[in-house]
């Protein structure tokens, strides 16, 4: 799954159009300076989501069921459940 289908599958959940804009970096950390996200976690975001960006994150794991003993939910799951959130 990428940030394209996310976005669509978000867009079905919530009613709205979502689109993954794919920003660098610096567009990116500019946009959320300029919505009054605190710099240190928007910092902590680029680095977690820029190597994924990269392709560096390769492939699914199972360490999520191995460590709780149950499957993850479903994106679109997630999603629903958290509907609020992102409206």
């Amino acid at each position: 799954m990428d940030f394209y289908e996310v976005g669509k599958i978000m867009s079905e959940v919530i009613f709205v159009d979502v689109k993954y804009t794919d920003p660098t970096v610096k567009e990116f950390k500019e946009h959320m300076i300029s919505e009054d996200a605190d710099e240190n976690i928007v910092n902590v975001v680029v680095g977690i989501h820029f190597p994924t960006k990269l392709g560096l994150a390769k492939g699914i794991r199972h360490d999520f069921e191995k460590v709780s003993g149950r499957k993850p939910k479903r994106m679109k799951r997630y999603i629903e459940d958290y509907k609020e959130n992102w409206i």
